[in-house]
């Protein structure tokens, strides 16, 4: 995971060298509400369920892993793992 502060703040997640899934906010101080969680949310490729068990602390990176695996945004078996800091790795 890549959080990068600019005009709004990004997080992005890279899986084997490769950006699968990315999510924005405001800089705005305060309580995220309104529409913003549900944006999130689908940015996550995420039910909301699993988007509670996320905010909640039960989903941790493996489950999120083998969610985005479920859905095809990873191959299966593929044996890699989260790139660091999410910075893509050089093949």
């Amino acid at each position: 995971m890549s959080i990068q502060k600019k005009k709004d703040i990004r997080a992005l997640f890279f899986y084997e060298g490769k950006l699968i899934t990315w999510t924005k906010r405001s800089h705005g101080a305060g309580k995220l509400d309104g529409e913003i969680p549900e944006f999130i949310r689908k940015q996550m490729r995420l039910t909301r369920r699993q988007f509670q068990d996320l905010i909640g602390c039960p989903l941790g990176l493996p489950e999120y892993i083998q969610i985005l695996r479920t859905q095809g945004l990873i191959q299966q078996a593929t044996g890699g793992k989260p790139s660091p800091a999410g910075i893509p790795q050089k093949r």
